[in-house]
């Protein structure tokens, strides 16, 4: 641990000869990569738009990376969905492969670019040369831009504590609060941290219903099934799986969506709660049910098709608020509000809390009779929806400032 501030600083340095490098080139197209485990944990749209309307001074890609964690079948199987989702959205010249399917080969892509963005910041989770302490010893700039708001304590004494976080060239912040709170525990003391707003949401243009003939409702289970220090345990699926294959048949007036957290089946699957059938037959049921099944992608659309949401998840508390539409908060347990930060907490005040069944339905039947959106609070605009929508934009003038 002693020898992490020398690290960081001999870093800063490098970072400082390699954007001088890149300024000196002259007018050549800056080289880009965003290195992509799962593409609904992307905070890159906005950037990548930009970047591919001006091709004369950018040259964007996408490089696909495994995720070494959740074991052999996991990476595979969602290696190839990301890898089909930036292929469709962005055409196959844009996407480079971080790993070969037939030899099971990990590709080292650094030399190829100017600036990594690292969409997933845990170097746990990716093969070494697809890690940020690796990516900084290379003629590289690695920056993050968060793919969801941080709202438990648990990743900042658990997360910005790690080496990484403190090694990439520029840490992209979404709020005050979460700038505060790097400040605190990071071992660079946020000295890398810029302060830009949330990058993800740039793409979400907020339109109301003039009139809603039928409710549509956004039901979102976290993936914390199990934690046994009880750091980051928020999830309520287990007790309430049944309860959402029954609510069309309790309100057969109003739609349901179900968009869990990506990692919610595989963690049921690997924590051995669930096996891999009794999944995929809960995803059937889903299906009889006519519940709409939401998986991977981008979900911001359904910010504006859906009227209300109920959830357990973490960065769905404080996105949701730029809607100013309901929100149902499942609590897990008494002492929720202790594993959140100070962001978590203040996003927990605009939500309404469910502590069990009768709460969940009581909260639902409240939409039918008493629809409401809310304005949006000063304290949200000014501490949280930051540059909104225009935050890609200041992070691209950023990069070589």
């Amino acid at each position: 641990m002693f020898k992490y501030p020398s690290i960081i600083r001999r870093t800063y340095k490098h970072y400082e000869k390699v954007a001088e490098q890149i300024r000196n080139r002259g007018n050549k197209p800056l080289r880009f990569a965003a290195y992509v485990l799962y593409d609904s944990t992307f905070g890159g749209y906005g950037l990548m738009d930009l970047m591919l309307s001006d091709l004369q001074h950018y040259s964007p890609k996408i490089v696909i990376c495994p995720d070494v964690a959740r074991g052999e079948t996991h990476l595979k199987e969602q290696y190839k969905r990301t890898k089909a989702f930036f292929v469709e959205k962005y055409g196959a010249e844009y996407v480079i492969d971080g790993y070969n399917e037939i030899t099971g080969q990990f590709i080292d892509n650094s030399g190829q670019f100017d600036v990594i963005y690292c969409a997933n910041p845990y170097d746990s989770m990716v093969n070494e040369v697809h890690g940020v302490q690796y990516l900084s010893t290379k003629n590289v700039l690695p920056i993050y831009i968060n793919y969801g708001y941080t709202i438990s304590k648990w990743h900042y004494v658990s997360v910005e504590t790690n080496i990484e976080m403190s090694l990439f060239y520029k840490y992209y912040v979404d709020s005050t609060y979460t700038q505060k709170q790097i400040k605190k525990y990071q071992l660079a003391k946020g000295n890398n941290t810029v302060l830009v707003g949330y990058a993800k949401l740039d793409s979400l243009i907020v339109k109301h219903k003039n009139k809603i003939t039928r409710l549509k409702v956004l039901i979102s289970p976290h993936h914390t099934i199990d934690n046994q220090a009880k750091t980051l345990y928020l999830s309520n699926f287990l007790i309430y799986y049944n309860l959402i294959i029954e609510l069309p048949d309790l309100f057969p007036d109003i739609d349901f969506v179900f968009r869990p957290h990506p990692l919610l089946f595989i963690n049921l699957i690997n924590q051995h709660k669930w096996s891999k059938e009794m999944v995929e037959k809960y995803k059937s049921k889903l299906s009889e049910k006519n519940i709409q099944y939401s998986y991977g992608g981008d979900y911001l659309h359904l910010f504006n098709e859906c009227d209300a949401i109920i959830h357990d998840c973490g960065s769905f508390m404080v996105e949701w608020l730029y809607t100013g539409k309901p929100c149902c908060y499942v609590v897990r347990g008494e002492h929720v509000r202790k594993q959140l930060d100070l962001l978590g907490n203040k996003a927990l005040d605009y939500h309404t809390l469910a502590y069990n069944r009768n709460d969940i339905i009581s909260f639902i039947n409240n939409l039918k009779t008493n629809y409401k959106i809310s304005n949006i609070s000063s304290e949200i605009k000014n501490n949280i929806i930051l540059n909104h929508p225009n935050v890609s934009n200041t992070i691209l003038n950023n990069i070589l400032c």
